[in-house]
């Protein structure tokens, strides 16, 4: 992934790179090549809470106490300490389950690790936020992940779109658990193509992704990736042709190669397919020995 040193008059840090000291002394050497240290930036800003963009923050707090501005959604993950994250364990063991795929060898054998964040500061849709010196507005973009924002400079015609639009792969919307004290999850890929059609009416100028090099013709990227969708979309209604399915077996179908645990990243992908496709009654979804099954229309 890519970390964004933007410098004007004053330095901001955009994402921080993995979790662990591999990752933080990498992002120190290559600060160190362009004659800079953590201490000079003014702030952080995590475009999204997956662990290669938000992994660094404790450790680059450590030495340089930074200020951290994340979308407000994240404040569950950054608060909720060791119960939020046997509540977001609990939501995935059952939701491979409802897949028909196995936990034991399905999920991530993930293990609590405390980190205290210090200074953090929410953002949400319309705030301003300065980024080396200039204002940014924040655009608020769920679908890839609950806690995505674009930095958006339209004067400038420049835009920080974390893992949005990334120009050499299809990004995975996925799923995640509902926020504490909700009863449904959110519709990712639902919320995505929506995230895609309104960032499509906006002026992005030059973007800069998480991923990948800089890019221009956002537009062009995002109708393909539209197209892509619905792609997928037919080629589940092929799957199901010839009767109903649980998602993990319309996701070996799709995605035969994955194995393990990284089988949950194809149950994602199909999920939020499935969940776009009951949108658009195109499949109905039966339960039987909680495993959910989906069926053509």
């Amino acid at each position: 992934m890519v970390v964004y040193a933007v410098l004007g008059e004053t330095a901001t840090l955009i994402d921080t790179g993995n979790p662990g000291e591999k990752s933080f002394y990498q992002l120190k050497s290559l600060l160190k090549e362009h004659k800079l240290k953590l201490t000079d930036f003014d702030h952080m800003i995590v475009t999204h809470m997956h662990t290669d963009h938000a992994g660094g923050v404790g450790m680059i707090q450590q030495e340089a106490g930074l200020p951290v501005y994340v979308h407000k959604l994240a404040e569950p993950v950054i608060t909720g300490g060791e119960s939020e994250f046997h509540r977001t364990n609990e939501f995935f063991n059952k939701f491979i389950k409802q897949c028909g795929a196995d936990p034991f060898i399905h999920q991530h054998d993930r293990k609590y690790k405390e980190e205290i964040w210090r200074d953090v500061r929410y953002i949400s849709e319309d705030d301003k936020i300065y980024i080396g010196g200039l204002p940014y507005k924040v655009l608020y973009v769920p679908g890839h992940s609950q806690t995505d924002v674009l930095l958006m400079n339209e004067q400038e015609g420049i835009t920080f779109v974390g893992d949005h639009i990334i120009p050499e792969l299809a990004v995975n919307a996925f799923i995640e658990p509902p926020v504490p004290g909700a009863i449904h999850r959110p519709f990712p890929l639902i919320q995505y193509r929506e995230s895609l059609r309104k960032s499509r009416e906006k002026r992005l100028g030059k973007c800069f992704s998480g991923h990948g090099k800089p890019f221009s013709k956002h537009i062009e990227l995002i109708d393909k990736r539209l197209a892509q969708q619905d792609a997928r979309c037919m080629q589940i209604r092929g799957i199901l042709a010839d009767g109903a399915k649980s998602v993990f077996e319309i996701s070996q179908g799709v995605y035969p190669h994955l194995k393990g645990a990284i089988v949950f990243l194809g149950l994602s992908q199909i999920q939020g397919h499935l969940d776009l496709m009951e949108a658009r009654n195109e499949v109905m979804k039966k339960e039987h020995d909680s495993i959910n099954y989906y069926g053509l229309i």
